[in-house]
């Protein structure tokens, strides 16, 4: 029987775009287009405070470094003002698309769990045609 490497997709789960204050940058979202943010959430063990832009099929995750060596603190170096810095696909199984995903010698980098608990990777920039991709257990 031949096997599939291609990866099932569920849906896009969110956009996440690095911000020099995530205070302001939800507060834009707020009074700009009226649209539900949530609460902040500290990932410290990356370094980084995160909120959510809920829409009603998507979020945006907004991302702050709070300190130097977070992981997104080289990208707000380079881009002081901030930018898009990933989109999130969900799957239904996290460790056997990662496996598919080596298949097709694309590298894997970042493999591990979400601050609610679910299974993820992400995908080199360098062989997803420019891209940073995180895939997500749904």
């Amino acid at each position: 029987m031949n096997e599939t490497h291609t990866i099932p997709i569920c849906k896009l789960d969110h956009i996440s775009i690095v911000v020099p204050n995530l205070d302001l940058a939800s507060k834009f979202y707020l009074e700009t287009f009226e649209c539900e943010v949530s609460v902040p959430i500290d990932l410290s063990n990356q370094k980084m405070r995160i909120a959510y832009v809920i829409l009603s099929n998507v979020k945006i995750e907004l991302m702050e470094p709070t300190g130097p060596d977070s992981t997104i603190a080289k990208f707000l170096e380079r881009n002081p003002s901030g930018g898009l810095h990933h989109f999130c696909l969900t799957t239904p199984d996290a460790a056997t698309a990662a496996k598919k995903v080596r298949l097709k010698n694309i590298r894997v980098i970042g493999e591990g769990v979400s601050h609610d608990d679910k299974d993820l990777f992400f995908m080199h920039p360098k062989d997803t045609l420019g891209s940073l991709i995180e895939i997500e257990e749904d």
